[in-house]
């Protein structure tokens, strides 16, 4: 009450000093308390906050003009996002002889806070040039005192990260290697910059630009160099203390998305980047100033890893401490996710790759639980870092990840869909298999013609089809089955001339209906895009049907199929005749609290692609002839056939002239439960030592560990009799 009375005494003799002057804030005599209190009040509803100034009198070091009285209401409420103020009630009731109390009350619309209804009061005061209204903060805010601050804070939501099976981060909120500059302890900037030249190759006017932005807003200080995550050396970061001002940091100023396993995974993870047009104008949630997936998992779980942010806004008091929160929109951190990749698996055949492949050599690997779907390992090389995508590229590294031959940036495993040559022949030869046509013991009456025989001068067998309407060109196959001419050793020996005479005894319409069974022309589904199959290159109107027939049998022709889609098509072998849709996501989950409680969100349940596509029969035929593959045909080199191993190889030619061949070898390890695929493709007649070298590495750990010791990891037999697709010469 002390205080109160005091205010009121320094207001009288405040206005006494100034009477006969025309004081701004301040109404006229004419004016009664009634009349102020009315027009004050006014001029809140009406939001008008500059012609409120007119009726009050400040006493408090948080207003002094009228632009900051305006401010301080507009920003406050600016904050809370007051559409609205709807006057309630309002009335003055004296207090003494010059004093009056102005009671009001506001109903106060908030888009985030819904409608605030608020009770004011204020003091009307009477000097020689009328009634005023006394200002204090509680005007604004009845809890607002004086000192006190509204104070809004964002709140960033955290993106989610990515996790393998076996726990290592594939991709992890961090911060990049920064060389930053201290204002405060008055570098020299022309040493500065000479150094970043000279040792960092830096531009000495960016350099210069950045100095001077920082010395302009007075930041303490400016980070002048970025870079991925682990590049700056030792060396680096001794001689850049010997610089005065100058600091590295990894770990406070530039934060990035860090991807441990590099180029190994990058197909799988993907990067970061701003976002596109199309994205920015489909969410309210981002700016160009925002980063999203650009490819891989970044890209197709965007929305599941974004968090969003939040936002509080609470009253601070003169000390500092938060006097009472009046609205908080809480951040949520981004989900994160589990794969069902082993880094360890990923590490290795990401080394074999690389370390079995040479320039113009390219290809994808594979490791896949053919009982779920579930992939272990993807690689596609070549590959690229994609934690360079945290900052812009040089010219030079652009041009090569957008090279048109390389092509590193695409993911050969799910988006390029090759030739299959005989790693087809299980699937080709099934429509003749569930007719009654073949049988284990089948031996197809036909004639071949050896190579440089008479009606051959070719390097490889062949045989023209005794079949009505055939125009075409003979079937060439370099190697032949052994007798007795059957099914296991045609597969064994990988004879085209086997498989394209009984995928013509099938028929076209019935072999046609059975690809069309199994998903040739779709893809499986996958969390990243898959390039759909396709069993035909052009109209149907343009086919030579017969042609057609005996070349997909030993799969060349028009027939083209991604890594991905071909391992998927031979879990089936394992599964029953059921072919598993592949995964790569095990679940996403959150962690949360001081404890780090992980929560489950969502789990991937496996599912399948295609059921019923072969019969037991079929399987009891197919199943030995593929380990006969491996024991002692076309994927002997590879050593496996000692183990409980079933597989096929391929091999397709391709490009003008024949020049390019597509290499593959799969195989079902019955061992452990996992299909391993391995594709190259390479100059043609460059052999098939780098897929054989790469599936045993793979399979076999002794043989890995002994590549990296420097040892063979793969037979010296390796360029033995492949199968190959004669044909297509």
């Amino acid at each position: 009450m002390k205080k109160k009375l005091l205010i009121y005494m320094l207001v009288f003799l405040l206005l006494l000093v100034f009477a006969g002057t025309a004081l701004t804030g301040c109404a006229t005599l004419a004016d009664s308390a009634d009349s102020v209190g009315s027009a004050f009040v006014g001029k809140l509803v009406a939001r008008d906050y500059s012609g409120a100034f007119d009726y009050v009198y400040v006493l408090t070091s948080d207003v002094n003009t009228r632009d900051e009285f305006a401010a301080r209401f507009s920003n406050i409420y600016d904050a809370l996002e007051i559409s609205d103020v709807r006057l309630v009630s309002r009335s003055v009731e004296p207090v003494s002889e010059n004093e009056y109390e102005l009671k009001y009350t506001l109903a106060l619309t908030s888009k985030i806070l819904g409608v605030l209804t608020y009770d004011y009061s204020a003091d009307i005061v009477a000097g020689p040039q009328g009634y005023t209204v006394l200002y204090t903060p509680s005007l604004i805010l009845p809890m607002l005192e004086e000192g006190d601050k509204v104070r809004a804070t964002s709140q960033e939501g955290a993106r989610g990260e990515i996790f393998s099976a076996d726990g290592a981060v594939l991709a992890k909120n961090d911060y990049a290697d920064s060389v930053y500059i201290d204002l405060e302890k008055s570098p020299d900037i022309e040493a500065v910059k000479s150094f970043l030249a000279a040792d960092f190759g830096a531009d000495p006017e960016t350099i210069q630009k950045k100095y001077d932005n920082a010395v302009e807003k007075a930041y303490p200080v400016e980070v002048l160099l970025s870079y991925p995550k682990g590049t700056v050396t030792d060396e680096q970061k001794e001689a850049i203390a010997g610089i005065n001002g100058l600091g590295f940091d990894d770990s406070r100023f530039t934060p990035i998305r860090y991807y441990p396993l590099k180029d190994d995974a990058a197909h799988i993870i993907g990067y970061m980047g701003s976002p596109s047009e199309e994205q920015l104008a489909a969410s309210e949630d981002l700016s160009e100033y925002s980063t999203v997936g650009k490819s891989g998992l970044e890209m197709q779980y965007e929305d599941t890893l974004r968090g969003s942010d939040g936002r509080i806004i609470y009253i601070e008091d003169e000390k500092g401490n938060v006097k009472q929160t009046l609205f908080e929109d809480e951040k949520t951190d981004g989900q994160n996710i589990e794969l069902s990749i082993d880094s360890k698996t990923q590490e290795r055949a990401y080394t074999l790759m690389a370390s079995n492949l040479v320039d113009g050599q390219s290809g994808a690997a594979l490791v896949m639980d053919y009982t779920t779907g579930a992939v272990e390992a993807m690689v596609s090389y070549p590959s690229f870092d994609n934690n360079l995508f945290n900052f812009p590229l040089d010219e030079g590294t652009w041009n090569y990840y957008n090279d048109d031959d390389d092509h590193p940036l695409i993911n050969r495993a799910t988006q390029s869909a090759y030739m299959p040559g005989s790693s087809f022949k299980p699937f080709s030869s099934l429509p003749a298999i569930e007719a009654g046509i073949l049988d284990a013991d089948s031996v197809p009456g036909i004639t071949k013609k050896p190579p440089h025989s008479e009606g051959n001068d070719s390097d490889s067998y062949s045989w023209t089809p005794d079949v009505e309407g055939w125009h075409s060109r003979p079937i060439y196959s370099k190697t032949v089955a052994e007798s007795p001419y059957n099914y296991e050793m045609a597969m064994k020996s990988s004879d085209n001339i086997f498989f394209a005479y009984y995928a013509l005894q099938a028929g076209v319409d019935p072999f046609k209906s059975y690809l069309e069974k199994i998903g040739i022309g779709e893809a499986p589904q996958f969390e990243l895009p898959v390039t759909a199959s396709s069993m035909l290159s052009q109209s149907e109107d343009e086919v030579d049907w017969l042609d057609w027939l005996a070349r997909t049998g030993y799969g060349t022709g028009e027939l083209v199929i991604t890594p991905l889609q071909l391992a998927c098509m031979y879990t089936g072998i394992e599964n029953g005749g059921t072919m598993m849709n592949p995964t790569i996501v095990r679940r996403t989950f959150t962690i949360e609290g001081e404890d780090e409680t992980e929560t489950t969100v969502s789990e991937t349940a496996p599912s399948a692609f295609r059921e019923g596509t072969m019969s037991q029969k079929a399987i009891d035929m197919i199943k030995p002839a593929l380990k006969r593959v491996m024991v002692n045909g076309t994927g002997a080199p590879a050593g496996l056939g000692g183990s409980d191993v079933i597989g096929k190889t391929g091999t397709a030619q391709v490009g003008a002239n024949n020049s390019r061949e597509v290499n593959w070898i799969i195989t079902l390890n019955q061992e452990d439960g996992k299909l391993y695929l391995v594709v190259v493709e390479t100059d043609t007649d460059e052999g098939s030592k780098p897929k054989i070298a790469i599936l045993r590495g793979m399979v076999d750990e002794n043989a890995y560990s002994q590549m990296l010791t420097g040892l063979s990891g793969g037979s010296d037999d390796t360029s033995s009799s492949d199968d190959t697709s004669g044909g297509e010469e």
